[in-house]
């Protein structure tokens, strides 16, 4: 997978942040530093599904909020997708209600086309 951050951008959106709720985290870290390159949170205090993402790999930044509800898919990456396409990042493959390994691979295709690096370490975090 490949990410195309040409377009990428901080949005205003904050309805993605929840106080309670919390499902999971995904962060993509560089292993030389210990930083967060990538860092989503998923949010599920009811029916519908919140992401909100951030993108902090100096000089590349950017910042995406996403929201799914409904039913019968694969919620949280349908909030990532969302959320992605929010922060004005492009994904050669579809991710929208695919699943958790998804989530991962376009999470670690955006650390790499920020920072041009192959090799990261994938830290989650469950509620």
């Amino acid at each position: 997978m490949k990410a195309d951050i040409a377009h990428i951008r901080e949005t205003e959106k904050t309805y993605a942040r929840r106080e309670n709720g919390f499902h999971r985290e995904i962060a993509v870290i560089d292993p030389k530093t210990g930083r967060a390159l990538v860092t989503a949170r998923i949010y599920w205090p009811g029916s519908t599904a919140y992401c909100a993402l951030w993108i902090n790999a100096h000089p590349v930044n950017g910042r995406g909020n996403g929201k799914a509800g409904g039913g019968g898919y694969h919620k949280p990456s349908a909030a990532l997708a969302a959320a992605i396409d929010d922060a004005g990042i492009q994904l050669s493959e579809s991710i929208n209600g695919v699943g958790d390994s998804a989530m991962e691979r376009a999470l670690e295709a955006i650390a790499r086309a920020a920072t041009g690096k192959r090799r990261f370490i994938i830290h989650k975090a469950h509620a």
